[in-house]
């Protein structure tokens, strides 16, 4: 053999031997996700600006961006050189940029830029020609999208009074003085937003510009789902529920909160039972966060939320439910643990707003997912007031949701209300969706659910719980035999003892009566 013919073969051996040691890429990474970092120089506490920086983060991760979120006085040297894609956020006017790392590192810098707010860098205004003025009290009109005369009011708004060589990107009719400006406006890969607040529709405008600014192309859908579902709800009530829904044609998701414990009583059973109802009626199944409670001491956190997690979704897979996905609020992205031991088994997820943020490790950085949808509750379609209640096609995939019907009128309202607006729901198991615990591999597509590669007959066959159910353990018990017989031998000498005595107090009856009758 030639000395050519021993390299090649001790090449092929070691691209071979590689091979087999690199590690396997799961599924979900296999595309890398757009990543973005996120400034801003104030939360704008206690103004109308508060809560835009959060909701940013929401309709981020509706687009499935990988998020780093910091403040400016966060900001580390060659932070830039990380990102082609950065956002800033200026919710206050008299605050100057003093970070010197941020102030070099801009000058470099090449990647895509979107400004939102106050203060544009001057590269930013010469690029767009741009000039901006205020509004301190007014009404205005949003018209962007296939949405037009959505009614808003505004305080303190900074507006584009001009640009020139741009892009616009919706508009603003203000209704005082017949001024009209454009929502936001763009050239190449930058943009500018000046106004945008968390509560307002203005949230559905920068969903617009974000869009565009990401280049995203996917055709977005909207999904109804229903949450606060418990083991405890009123169960009838809520299968009376999915079976409304299918009569009208409605798929819809059902969020519904996991148990750890006593999975075996009655009521659990129970619980069970209902969901497979609720898959059989076109439901899809999606696990709540539960409560997370920890301690705040670091020796004493509690880590058992993957191994919980893991038993319940198990168990649900051994009562031939498929569930698809997980519903969180955001603040659990942004978490290590919550990120990874709560919501590790999913590639699709729905972010509610934060109610009660909690953190058990915080991080800067968020997860993303490949399907994450932007909740949005009921009462959006009615702030929409678009004509002939029609509601036009939305930027992102949105899920409407609602609470758990109280009883048979909420009901009634619910069903009435969906069935006013002209709204096409998507069915969520037509997507991809996979779900993978350390025993179970739950998939979805084209409407098919299937559990191991094997699909999930969704058909629902009548079933009975068994009420008689021993909720404690039998004690040991010892000497039982030896107490029995000391019982009934106690038994027998009292009724031995009471015969005697009756006999007694006869013979003494009769002995008085004939001593005294005579």
């Amino acid at each position: 053999m030639s000395i050519r013919g021993v390299l090649n073969g001790i090449l092929l051996l070691t691209l071979t031997l590689t091979a087999l040691l690199v590690p396997v890429t799961p599924v979900q990474s296999a595309a890398m996700p757009q990543q973005v970092l996120l400034l801003y120089d104030s939360l704008a506490k206690g103004t109308t600006k508060e809560g835009n920086v959060t909701e940013l983060q929401r309709l981020l991760a509706s687009y499935s961006i990988r998020v780093t979120l910091k403040g400016l006085d966060q900001y580390e040297q060659g932070m830039l050189d990380h990102y082609s894609k950065v956002i800033m956020v200026r919710n206050a006017a008299d605050i100057l940029i003093t970070n010197k790392f941020y102030v070099e590192d801009w000058e470099h810098y090449q990647g895509q830029y979107l400004h939102i707010g106050y203060s544009p860098p001057a590269s930013l205004k010469k690029k767009l020609q741009l000039t901006t003025d205020v509004i301190y009290d007014g009404n205005a009109d949003l018209q962007i999208g296939q949405f037009s005369e959505i009614p808003i009011q505004v305080q303190d708004m900074l507006y584009i009074a001009g640009s020139q060589g741009t892009e616009s990107l919706g508009k603003l009719s203000f209704q005082e003085d017949g001024l009209q400006a454009p929502y936001a406006v763009s050239k190449g890969d930058d943009a500018y937003v000046p106004y945008f607040e968390q509560g307002n529709v203005s949230a559905l405008a920068m969903a617009y510009v974000l869009k565009d600014w990401l280049h995203i192309t996917s055709t977005p859908k909207v999904y109804f789902a229903i949450k606060e579902i418990y083991p405890f709800s009123d169960l009838e009530l809520l299968t009376e529920t999915a079976e409304r829904l299918y009569q009208v044609g409605i798929p819809f998701l059902a969020s519904i909160r996991p148990v750890f414990s006593n999975t075996d009583y009655p009521a659990m059973q129970r619980y069970l039972v209902a969901i497979k109802r609720v898959q059989s009626n076109n439901g899809s199944i999606l696990v709540n966060a539960p409560v997370a409670m920890h301690s705040t001491s670091t020796s004493n956190m509690d880590h058992s939320l993957q191994a919980k997690m893991n038993a319940f979704i198990n168990l649900l897979v051994h009562n031939k439910i498929g569930p698809l996905g997980i519903g969180a609020q955001m603040h659990w992205a942004y978490d290590k643990e919550y990120s990874e031991a709560g919501m590790g088994f999913f590639d699709s997820v729905i972010l509610y707003p934060d109610e009660n943020v909690d953190y058990m490790e915080q991080s800067d950085t968020s997860k993303s997912f490949p399907s994450s949808l932007y909740s949005v509750p009921v009462d959006f379609l009615q702030g929409l007031q678009t004509s002939n209640n029609v509601v036009p096609e939305l930027p992102m995939d949105t899920v409407i949701t609602v609470d758990m019907p109280k009883d048979k009128e909420e009901l009634e309202e619910l069903l009435k209300m969906l069935i006013q607006y002209w709204v096409s729901f998507a069915d969520y198991k037509q997507e991809r969706h996979q779900v993978v615990t350390d025993v179970n591999t739950i998939t979805s597509s084209e409407g098919t659910i299937s559990i191991n590669g094997q699909p999930l007959s969704l058909n629902y066959t009548p079933e009975t719980v068994d009420s008689d159910y021993r909720y404690t353990e039998e004690q040991k018990k010892s000497f039982t035999t030896l107490f029995n017989i000391q019982n009934q031998f106690f038994i027998v000498a009292i009724m031995i003892s009471l015969l005697l005595f009756g006999g007694l107090m006869i013979i003494g009856y009769r002995m008085y009566r004939k001593k005294y009758l005579k």
